[in-house]
Parts: structure tokens; sequence; C-alpha cells
């Protein structure tokens, strides 16, 4: 299938249907719109606002603390991306699902990016960070029901192979970052037992 650009514009557009006008039909009216290529740029571009905010209030912290909440906010919501979309294709294959690559990745980030992009850079604020918490969780929750219409439209999956997918999804999305994060934890002990920072003799 031949993937036409399509601007930030009119992306953000087509999710502000698919957000409130949330829908199997709604999806699949714009499953085709864009690829993976537009689905990056997107996601990068949310990515990119939510890191700007964690990196201004992580200078309360100093500038090493900013610099880190920066590249983390930056790269962590785009790998997260990418590993659950593919996680979803790939499951989704063994379910029955006849979408495309390019499909799941556009129809993914419709919803993905505009929820992170606000999420992200509310939780990245100190106080505003807490006060909304119960709206970044109910979002979070609307994030899921919205995941589970993607999958039923961008593999074109029935009601319990899509549910299926999904859950299968999360979890092996969940143990794979706690592999890679205790991965990177003991890296960071074994550096900082290496440079005398961390001491377990005392």
């Amino acid at each position: 299938m031949m993937v036409q650009g399509v601007s930030i514009g009119e992306m953000l557009n087509q999710s502000m249907q698919v957000l409130t006008k949330p829908g199997v039909e709604t999806f699949e009216r714009f499953e085709r719109h864009g690829g993976q290529r537009e689905a990056t740029v997107y996601i990068m571009v949310a990515a990119a606002i939510s890191a700007a905010v964690s990196l201004v209030f992580g200078l309360l912290n100093g500038i090493v603390a900013a610099l880190l909440a920066g590249v983390l906010g930056f790269i962590l919501p785009i790998a997260s991306f990418y590993l659950f979309v593919f996680l979803v294709y790939f499951i989704g294959k063994q379910q029955g699902g006849t979408g495309t690559q390019d499909e799941v990745f556009y129809t993914m980030a419709l919803f993905v990016a505009p929820i992170q992009a606000v999420s992200g850079a509310v939780s990245a604020i100190p106080i505003l960070g807490c006060l909304a918490a119960p709206f970044t969780l109910v979002l979070g929750l609307y994030q899921i029901y919205l995941g589970y219409l993607g999958v039923r439209s961008s593999m074109n999956l029935q009601q319990n192979p899509a549910i299926i997918t999904m859950v299968l999804a999360f979890i092996a999305q969940f143990i794979i970052v706690a592999i890679i994060s205790a991965i990177f934890a003991a890296i960071a002990v074994a550096l900082g037992v290496a440079s005398g920072s961390v001491n377990f003799g005392q």
C-alpha cells in the first residue's frame, strides 16, 4: 500500500475526531491516511512537548536532573509506543488479524500522541501533576478503551480476539520493560560500586 504524506495539522484533526467520537468506524476512516513514518513523527512531536516541560521543571532539581528528565521524557514514550505497536501487530496476527503494520502504527498514533502530550506535560509539573492525578488516571483508562477500538480497527479483529490481543500485549510490554529496567538498575549499581559512590560494606 502506498502511504501518502499527511500533515501534523491533518493528524490533529483526525485525533480530535477519534477522541471525541470513539468507534471502530471512526478509526477505519483514517487508518490508511498514513503509516509508520507519519506515526513516528507524530509521536516524536508529542514526546518533545512533554520532554520540554520535563526539562523546564527539572531545572528545579539542577541541570543534570533536568537534562536527564528531558532525554528520558523524549526517548521513553517513543520506545514504549514502538514496543506496544509491534506487540499488538505480532499478537494480532496470531489471533487472525489481517491489518498491516502501517495501519496499526497510524491508528495507534492518532490517540496515543495527543494523550501522551497532555498527560506527560501535566505530570511533569510538580503541583499540577498531583492535583491532576485523578484526571490522568481517567485519561489512562480511556486510552485503554481507545486501544481496544484501535486494535479491532487496524487488525480487523472481532471483540474477543481484540481483547486477547490487548491483554497479551500489555502483559508482554510490562515484562519486557521490567526486564530492561532491572538490567539498567543493575548497571547503575555496578557503576556506582565501581566509582565508589555506592558501598555495600558500610
